[in-house]
């Protein structure tokens, strides 16, 4: 089950345990399904229901960061997103929290991707993208 309110097209879920990526968001009011969440599976987009057990979030974890491109740095220890021209650079401190110019946290308990999707997003103005090499690995969380 996922808060659908927290979400927006482009986020990743986990759907039986796979990572796909959400092309819909809706409130289904004539077949009274209630809210659904419409992700790519095999290049159709499939619908479910928000409450669906089949849903879940995906838990920021430290592969997952490496696989969006983020590196860590021992020595501050802080995860740290290449930065883009003329742009802010995005900091995590070591439970994930980011972090502002003085190392302090902005936002407390981002467990989760779509979370993590759309800080980037408000912060950088582009999407948080897996490197290439890595998308296909990601697909078997």
């Amino acid at each position: 089950m996922i808060i659908i309110e927290e979400f927006r097209i482009g986020n990743y879920i986990l759907a039986d345990n796979v990572l796909c990526k959400i092309c819909c968001l809706k409130n289904d009011h004539e077949s009274m399904r209630g809210k659904l969440v419409g992700f790519e599976n095999n290049n159709v987009c499939e619908y479910e229901s928000a409450a669906s057990e089949r849903l879940e979030c995906v838990k920021i974890t430290d592969q997952l960061l490496l696989d969006l491109g983020f590196s860590f740095h021992s020595y501050f220890k802080v995860w740290q997103c290449k930065r883009p021209e003329r742009s802010y650079s995005i900091e995590l401190d070591n439970d994930y929290f980011p972090l502002d110019f003085s190392h302090q946290p902005i936002v407390r308990n981002m467990l989760y991707l779509h979370q993590l999707q759309n800080l980037f997003f408000i912060i950088q103005g582009e999407e948080l993208r897996f490197s290439q090499h890595s998308q296909s690995a990601s697909n078997g969380l």
